[in-house]
């Protein structure tokens, strides 16, 4: 299966499951880094996280910085990639996700609604 072909599976989001969506996104990143000659660790995948999320914090200072640009949709994209690379973290480490973000709901839900 093409990268091409991997990206257009994810469309239309509003009816994946998150579970797929890792397992697709995780094959992209192997992919990618099999074609660049390297391995895909979580050390690398954390890596690429926190440049996204740095892309991040440079759009939000930005918005209140009169001389430096600030691009809401660029905000937006950098924040899609962080979860996107979220994702393919989880799938390196072999978290059942859906499982891991019910138990974490549950636990808030259980912390905010105790006396």
């Amino acid at each position: 299966m093409s990268l091409k072909s991997i990206y257009a599976s994810l469309l239309p989001v509003d009816i994946m499951d998150i579970t797929d969506v890792s397992k697709k996104i995780y094959e992209i990143a192997k992919r990618t880094c099999s074609e660049l000659g390297c391995e895909l660790t979580p050390e690398l995948m954390f890596m690429h996280i926190s440049e996204e999320v740095g892309e991040i914090a440079r759009q939000l200072v930005n918005k209140n910085l009169p001389m430096r640009e600030y691009r809401e949709d660029n905000l937006r994209e950098e924040i899609t990639q962080a979860i996107l690379d979220l994702l393919a973290l989880s799938e390196i480490m072999g978290m059942d996700l859906q499982k891991e973000i019910s138990r974490k709901l549950t636990s808030l839900a259980e912390r905010r609604h105790s006396p």
